[in-house]
């Protein structure tokens, strides 16, 4: 797979808090303007990421989280239809279905959950993807940069209120 065809999907793994912080309002922005649903829920889902991953129990918010665990870059983020499949048992067809997961995988062999259905079908698969979410918090964390930088909080905190 060529770059170009991940970087469609997936840049790069790590996250920084000043591009979600500016991401978020792009698509808050992208939503207030179209009318779109899809924007509103990348929106609220990037929010939630920061709260969920990157929040400091002060209320600060820190740097970065890294790409790597356990030494592969997107370990923590990817997975196999097998793996699908040990997780959400029958609704795993229908999942690997609407979010594209092949055996072949779009990246290094597995797969970048990507929706492929419609936002109806996203939704239909909430709590699916809740499963994977917990699962997904039983494998190695990925390193996060833990500094709370005024300079980057303070572009977070403009940024989205």
């Amino acid at each position: 797979m060529s770059t170009k065809d991940v970087l469609g999907i997936a840049g790069h793994f790590e996250k920084m808090l000043y591009d979600n912080a500016q991401l978020a309002r792009v698509y808050l922005h992208a939503c207030l303007v179209t009318g779109e649903p899809f924007f509103r829920t990348i929106t609220e889902e990037i929010l939630d990421y920061v709260i969920r991953e990157m929040t400091d129990p002060s209320g600060g918010f820190y740097s970065t989280q890294d790409a790597n665990s356990e030494g592969e870059e997107g370990k923590f983020f990817i997975w196999t239809p097998d793996e699908v499949r040990a997780v959400l048992g029958d609704q795993a067809d229908h999942f690997i279905k609407v979010y594209g997961v092949t055996e072949r995988g779009n990246f290094e062999g597995r797969n970048i959950l990507e929706l492929k259905g419609s936002l109806d079908e996203r939704e239909v698969l909430a709590d699916a993807r809740r499963q994977l979410l917990e699962v997904r918090e039983d494998r190695v964390h990925l390193g996060r940069d833990d500094k709370v930088l005024t300079s980057w909080n303070w572009l977070r905190r403009r940024r989205l209120h």
